[in-house]
């Protein structure tokens, strides 16, 4: 609900860190910066020039990326495990080639997949050899009955895989043995969402090549897949793939693990027999890059026995193209050219193959008005711009959001600007097929490759750094959301800051009216459309609560639990101090966990906190910690605290919480018009540490008023529910 109803209000018309230096820096830091902000950005805008006149320049399998920054260079310790998917129905005769092939790859980091989809020849007692063989890299599933579609068994072979990498190695092929070898490097470059590479086409016993994907796509380029390429997803839409599947074999493509996929568990394109996999390309590919090489060699067999040759005759083979057809023109910024070009193909391949129908009949199955209609549907591409992959609010929520988009079908690219060491806990959080860059200084560029429509930035430095970089004709809006930075700056900086923001931004989002502060200081009045307030929401996720014994805390205890960045303003001192007095005061056994990384995380960890302190860092999974506790503890006295996504994961997880009242906290805790939890105020900005010590007691001592307290929590949870 709280997804549709953002998405309908935002409708717009129309590693190695570099230093953080940007007009928005240099503002704040007066003229000598902003004459080091020119010297220095001028110098990185001519290393991306001069990196994209050697983009052809090839890095082992990887050819330099403009969209990632210039010294992200090849690491020799990259080598993530490749899921081997095998989906086999009755080819015996071909199958020791095959998984020979796949065994003694060069590249070793796999595991093997085998399925059966209830084979009738001698197919399931070759892959129990091989299976018993190679044990310790195999999984072996054997179906009961057969599935009735070679998609259902990618889907259960994604499914079962644990690979960062997924190849579907079709049973009747065979390779190179350099074929990993040759294009897991592509995927060191985080925008990367497809590679594959040179096919050759096979007939008989033995058999001979009748045909070269250089023969196959002579018709678009001839010289174009001679040498290794990498492609923004809509350049090569707008080539080729809008009108012909350039990926011939899927033996021949190493994809990203595409587990979580919707179009996975469309019934419809379960049953497709022709173009299913080309459906499926132009899905994975959406807001990301596709890369060639043809320095390794896919075989692909062709007998009587292929499923789509079987169909070219039939109706769903013309019914299917428009299906691929409808979906590139509602997913892609096209003209008609492709699908009249499509068109004249059909139409040739209809009267080799249905000479006896008249050729009128075609538009039953394949229509170009109802391509065009479905154009006309087209969502903006989104470039969601976050500071960093780093703890906080505005750096998480921007990585929530871009899932739900994708989730809902839109072509995402997520830009880390990098600007802290990334941790990779957080940067887990975005889904594995959402495209990366990282060189925010070809922006200009990334927007234009990617027909990126909106650009939405959740940091005030990246908000203005956008603007740096964007020309003032630039074909795309700006959306902000803001997290509370720009009340904390003073006069002088939002005087030089929010006009150029004001009149370039198409849209501001915030979640607390005390976001608007900083607008209203400057006379700029904020009842407008330009202006949306939209509560945040998160996903529903599974929860598994931490088990209290291994991190030393009683099953008796009573716990609570602090996620945040581990700064001063958000009261970790304060916080252990609060339990301490409540210690002392009641006697109970009070616990309190501490999550998250920072000065005051370090300083604690070195001084050694107390039993009843327990210091675990940054954890992924804080909904398991606060399952595991009794409460939320949110002691802010953070002036940008707006609306802290923690208190809706301690929601979500079932346990009320204590919260300073300041921004959003107090309608957020509302319920039924009582609270989830329980408010203190701050005192000239200072955390009252006795008061909020005798509200920790009474939550601990009296189990009546807890129990009411958890009671609301359901109530005040379904405010959050993104659906």
């Amino acid at each position: 609900m709280m997804f549709r109803r953002m998405m309908s209000r935002l409708n717009l018309e129309g590693s190695r860190r570099y230093p953080k230096v940007s007009s928005f820096f240099s503002i704040l830091l007066g003229p000598v910066a902003r004459k080091i902000d020119v010297i220095f950005r001028q110098r990185k805008l001519n290393e991306v020039k001069e990196l994209e006149q050697n983009s052809s320049m090839v890095k082992g399998a990887r050819i330099a990326s403009i969209y990632q920054l210039p010294d992200s260079s090849l690491s020799s310790s990259f080598r993530p495990l490749v899921s081997v998917i095998v989906p086999n129905y009755n080819h015996a005769p071909y199958l020791r080639q095959r998984l020979d092939s796949i065994y003694r790859q060069s590249y070793s980091n796999i595991e093997v997949i085998l399925l059966d989809d209830c084979s009738t020849d001698d197919s399931q007692a070759i892959l129990r050899e091989y299976f018993q063989k190679y044990q310790d890299k195999t999984k072996l599933l054997l179906n009961r009955r057969n599935s009735g579609g070679v998609f259902f068994q990618w889907k259960k072979g994604f499914d079962a895989a644990k690979g960062d990498l997924v190849w579907i190695a079709e049973s009747d092929d065979w390779c190179e043995l350099n074929f990993l070898e040759e294009l897991v490097p592509f995927f060191q470059d985080e925008a990367v969402c497809l590679a594959y590479c040179r096919t050759d086409f096979m007939k008989g016993h033995p058999a001979e090549r009748i045909w070269t994907i250089e023969e196959y796509v002579s018709d678009i380029d001839s010289h174009l897949w001679i040498s290794p390429f990498m492609r923004a997803a809509p350049k090569i839409v707008r080539e080729a793939f809008a009108y012909k599947n350039i990926i011939p074999n899927v033996s021949s493509v190493l994809f990203r693990n595409l587990k979580g996929l919707a179009l996975l568990d469309d019934q419809d394109w379960q049953k497709m027999r022709v173009c299913g996999d080309w459906l499926l390309y132009a899905e994975v590919i959406k807001g990301g890059v596709l890369a060639y090489t043809p320095k390794t060699t896919n075989y692909y067999r062709i007998h009587e026995n292929n499923t789509s040759v079987n169909a070219y005759s039939k109706d769903s083979y013309y019914q299917e193209h428009e299906r691929v057809a409808s979906f590139v023109s509602e997913n892609y910024r096209l003209n008609s050219q492709p699908f009249v070009k499509q068109q004249k193909n059909l139409e040739e391949h209809w009267l080799r193959t249905r000479s006896k129908d008249d050729v009128a009949q075609l538009s039953e199955c394949w229509s170009l008005e109802r391509i065009l209609a479905a154009g006309r549907k087209r969502r903006p591409n989104i470039l969601m711009a976050g500071y960093a992959f780093s703890a906080g609010g505005g750096e998480t929520f921007p990585i929530q959001l871009a899932n739900r988009l994708k989730d809902a079908g839109y072509a995402i690219t997520f830009l880390d600007c990098g600007q802290e060491p990334r941790e990779e806990g957080v940067r887990d959080m975005l889904r594995s097929d959402i495209p990366v860059v990282t060189n925010f200084y070809a922006l200009e560029q990334i927007v234009r490759d990617f027909d990126i429509d909106i650009i939405h930035s959740h940091h005030a430095w990246v908000d203005n750094t956008i603007l740096d970089l964007l020309p003032e004709n630039a074909p795309c809006k700006t959306v902000i959301s803001l997290h509370g930075m720009y009340e904390m700056m003073d006069d002088h900086a939002l005087r030089r800051l929010l006009p150029r923001l004001l009149a370039r931004t198409g849209k501001f989002v915030f979640t607390a009216d005390k976001n608007l502060e900083a607008f209203h200081r400057m006379g700029i009045d904020t009842n407008t459309p330009q202006f949306i307030k939209i509560g945040n929401a998160l996903d529903i996720v599974p929860i598994h609560p931490v088990d209290r014994s291994k991190i030393g805390i009683p099953a008796s205890a009573f716990v609570l639990c602090l996620v945040s960045r581990a700064i001063p303003e958000k009261g970790w001192r304060e916080a252990v101090e609060a339990v301490k007095l409540a210690r002392e005061m009641c006697g109970r056994d009070i616990h309190l966990i501490l999550i998250g990384e920072g000065a005051e995380y370090d300083s604690m960890l070195s001084e050694g906190p107390p039993e009843y302190v327990h210091l675990l860092g940054f954890k992924k999974n804080i909904r398991d910690y606060f399952a595991a506790s009794d409460m939320g503890f949110i002691p802010s006295r953070f002036k940008g605290e707006s609306f802290p996504l923690v208190l809706i994961d301690c929601f979500h997880a079932g346990k009320p919480v204590l919260a300073s009242s300041i921004g959003e906290i107090p309608a957020m805790m509302e319920a039924n018009g009582e609270l989830a939890g329980a408010l203190f105020s701050l005192q000239d900005w200072q955390i009252p540490v006795r008061e909020v010590a005798k509200m920790i007691v009474r939550c601990a001592s009296d189990a009546e008023y807890y129990k009411h307290m958890l009671s609301l929590v359901s109530a005040a949870a379904e405010k959050f529910d993104p659906v």
